[in-house]
């Protein structure tokens, strides 16, 4: 029991432990996993803010630059040159800022670049002769040579462009700047580095038509996407979802549009921000385990206990078992009285009383048995007896290849001592009669008495049946013509048996019963005292017939 107490204890806080830990996984991960999805949304919106704010900024400096009256007249270039240049100084962001005359040459350029080229047929100028103009990413044609490569691809530049108009209304020029996409990049090193559940994150910058513009290790750049999550955030939602990748792994994606700042209308980039789902997860999956790993701890602790604690209800108990296995081999007659917790108390004082009342019981079972197989008069057994006991010796005959002596036993002139002397004096001889009867047989064989002065033994005899059974029948001849005293009288008196053998002469008992007493009233019919064996009756007719 204590095995089973400690057994139980450890698997119900393993069983709950396994609960708890999947309950809180699922509940946590779920929380975590939305936590995580909004800061990576929020990440997403912070960077295409960033992205748009700067872009603003830059097309108003530009701006502001184009109304100086030294570019919109354009005639000192020396002036323009030391303008830009000091600009270019300032805001590193503009790698070239150059001023084209109305014919697209540049006669103004930092660090002298391209002057006296004519880019006329390049988007800054096509478009910014026409008003404010902003372009995408794109690589630099003219100027890649001039510049170290970026990340080991060359670089790549953002136009902000503006008309030059002269105090007469007259167009001179455009202004034309390159911002390169380093700016980009170093925005969303710096930004968003990733703390805490926010380490291991991806960000990109995607263009209208799905084109990765910046994000990752640089393999995607180039690449067109096509995710849910791009999806909604190219219609303008902001919000995060688990997508499937190109990659083929799964990736809490958190999606914001660059729609523009006030006035700034934006380049209709989405902002898309990763992190692998599992990476993601791994607080949740060290909590499954501390959870596990502290259950298993807790399970042997609280075994410990219970198999401490268990003692205090199991040792009374078993010191009940004790005492009944002992009452049951007979070596005590009363269950001990055992102490412990008070219901210990009250079971050990009612199975006190329980076992004395089945004791008393059986007893009295026992009793009302041993009467109503028994005679009362003599001891000896009665019919129902007799009829128990031919079952079983039947039986163990059977299996032992045995035979069985049933000798019928009849006094000899016995109603003369109750008329004599009384039926007092009778009974005494019956009683008399029935003891040394019982010293003439074994313990297994059986004498019951039919009613009267008849009477029947049962034995088993292992070989040669008739002639043990003929020793036995002369033992008792011998035994019952011994005097009798009753009453201070002497009483003499003898006996007729008549003997049948099993299976020789039959075998049903009640057949066997009936040849025993046919055997009986022959050995009276021949001058009593004596014994006949059933199967020489026909013998002895014989004999008789031939004397005659």
């Amino acid at each position: 029991m204590r095995v089973q107490v400690a057994l139980a204890t450890a698997l119900l806080v393993v069983g709950l432990a396994a609960l708890m830990s999947f309950v809180i996984s699922k509940r946590s991960g779920a929380d975590l996993q939305n936590q995580i999805g909004i800061g990576v949304s929020d990440i997403a919106l912070q960077m295409a803010d960033e992205l748009d704010r700067t872009m603003w900024t830059h097309r108003g400096e530009v701006s502001v630059l184009s109304t100086l009256r030294v570019l919109r007249e354009m005639q000192d270039v020396r002036e323009i040159s030391s303008i830009i240049n000091r600009l270019r100084h300032e805001i590193p962001i503009f790698t070239w800022i150059g001023v084209l005359d109305r014919d697209g040459t540049v006669v103004a350029a930092t660090n002298d670049l391209l002057v006296g080229a004519n880019i006329a047929q390049r988007p800054v100028f096509q478009y910014g002769k026409n008003g404010q103009f902003i372009g995408d990413v794109h690589d630099a044609k003219l100027l890649a040579e001039k510049f170290p490569l970026y990340n080991g691809e060359p670089i790549q530049f953002v136009d902000i462009a503006v008309p030059l108009v002269n105090d007469s209304g007259e167009f001179t020029g455009v202004l034309a700047t390159h911002l390169s996409w380093e700016w980009a990049d170093a925005v969303r090193k710096s930004l968003f580095s990733g703390q805490g559940i926010h380490q291991n994150v991806d960000i990109f910058v995607i263009s209208q038509d799905g084109t990765v513009l910046l994000g990752g290790d640089g393999n995607l750049v180039g690449s067109k996407l096509s995710l849910d999550a791009l999806s909604e955030a190219q219609s303008k939602h902001i919000g995060w979802k688990i997508s499937t990748w190109s990659d083929g792994k799964e990736y809490l994606t958190g999606y914001a549009p660059a729609d523009g700042h006030l006035d700034y209308k934006g380049l209709s980039w989405s902002i898309l921000v990763r992190q692998h789902v599992e990476d993601a997860l791994a607080p949740v999956y060290d909590l499954r385990r501390d959870i596990l790993l502290w259950g298993l701890l807790l399970a042997l602790v609280f075994s410990a206990i219970a198999w401490w604690a268990a003692g205090f209800l199991v040792g009374p108990i078993g010191k009940m078992v004790d005492g009944i296995e002992a009452m049951k081999r007979g070596e005590i007659s009363n269950l001990p009285d055992v102490r412990g917790a008070r219901e210990i108390n009250i079971l050990s004082k009612n199975l006190q009383a329980l076992l004395t009342k089945l004791t008393e019981k059986d007893a009295a079972l026992g009793e009302m048995k041993r009467i109503a197989h028994h005679d009362k008069l003599t001891g000896l057994g009665n019919r129902l007896a007799l009829d128990v006991y031919f079952e079983h010796a039947v039986a163990r005959a059977d299996r032992k290849g045995a035979e069985i002596a049933v000798l019928m036993l009849d006094l000899d002139d016995f109603k003369p001592i109750n008329d004599r002397f009384g039926h007092a004096a009778g009974d005494d001889v019956l009683r008399e009669v029935a003891k040394r009867l019982r010293r003439c047989v074994r313990g297994g064989d059986l004498v019951a008495r039919l009613g009267g002065d008849e009477m029947v033994l049962v034995c088993h005899i292992d070989q040669n049946g008739k002639e043990e059974a003929a020793i036995l029948a002369e033992r008792i001849l011998h035994e019952i013509l011994m005097p009798f005293i009753t009453g201070g009288n002497r009483v003499s008196i003898s006996m007729s048996i008549g003997i049948a053998l099993y299976p020789n002469d039959s075998r049903e008992p009640e057949q066997l019963l009936e040849h025993a007493d046919a055997a009986l009233y022959a050995a009276k019919a021949r001058g009593k005292n004596g014994y006949i064996v059933f199967s020489d009756i026909e013998d002895l007719t014989d004999n008789s017939s031939s004397c005659a």
